[in-house]
């Protein structure tokens, strides 16, 4: 028999609010979900609890839910399918949700040995700042979220980046922070933006540099734009491309040149 069998427990309750940001912010928690993601958190995160439907488990899900059973320091609980279903935002629960605590995201925590950074400036789609973390991952690069709209601990944001979110080295600041601590560590910085001149392939990305996407709907702030700025070209009817795709192209441009080199 699961220990939680009704979706109306307290403690199932406190896990549904954490759903929305206010109640991320106030308690430091957040939930993850998904076997990939999971997997990612358990080296270095602060996995809090797991709550456990066996019968809903995947062949992938059962093994890292072996994982945490061997662990042995992780508190499980075990829930009937309604209550994990209940808290689940995903239409097909993979058998557990995990509750973790929030890191600090500071600037230190940004590599500035021959650094790649891509910086997201108010980005509002979690699915899209997921993305981009997630290419930037496979890039090599690090983050900075500038002026962020969503938090980096919405579920949306952990799926879209398929658990790169624990193993990419991620900073939230201001744009001016960020601005000023790219300057003072001596990296170069490029803003995408449709008014520059000189494409993403015609400047020098091998040296230490941050590319700077600006949001979906206004693009990048006057912050940045009075550095170098980049443009990707395109000769269709569309004047802009998604952001994350955007930043992908940009990235993926920098780890040409570097291979390259």
């Amino acid at each position: 028999m699961p220990d939680i069998e009704s979706t109306t427990n307290p403690r199932i309750k406190g896990l549904v609010r954490l759903r929305r940001r206010r109640a991320r912010d106030a308690t430091g928690l957040f939930l993850v979900e998904g076997e990939r993601e999971l997997e990612s958190a358990l080296p270095g995160h602060a996995v809090l609890d797991v709550y456990v439907c066996p019968d809903l488990l995947t062949e992938h899900g059962a093994r890292v839910y072996e994982r945490v059973v061997d662990d042995g320091r992780i508190p499980i609980t075990s829930v009937s399918a309604p209550v994990l279903e209940k808290i689940s935002l995903r239409g097909n629960p993979s058998g557990f949700v995990a509750v973790l605590r929030q890191w600090e995201t500071p600037l230190s925590s940004i590599p500035t040995e021959e650094a790649l950074v891509l910086v997201v400036e108010s980005i509002e789609k979690p699915g899209n700042l997921g993305g981009m973390i997630r290419s930037a991952n496979a890039a090599g690069a690090a983050v900075i979220v500038a002026d962020p709209t969503t938090d980096l601990f919405n579920s949306n944001v952990i799926r879209a980046s398929m658990g790169t979110l624990f193993t990419t080295p991620v900073a939230v600041a201001s744009a001016a922070q960020a601005l000023a601590w790219l300057d003072e560590n001596g990296i170069v910085v490029f803003a995408t933006t449709p008014a520059a001149t000189q494409t993403h392939s015609e400047v020098e990305l091998t040296q230490p540099c941050a590319l700077v996407i600006g949001s979906e709907s206004t693009g990048l702030t006057d912050t940045w734009l009075d550095r170098q700025q980049i443009l990707i070209p395109m000769t269709g009817t569309i004047d802009s491309l998604n952001a994350s795709v955007s930043a992908g192209i940009v990235l993926f441009e920098a780890v040409r040149q570097r291979r390259s080199r």
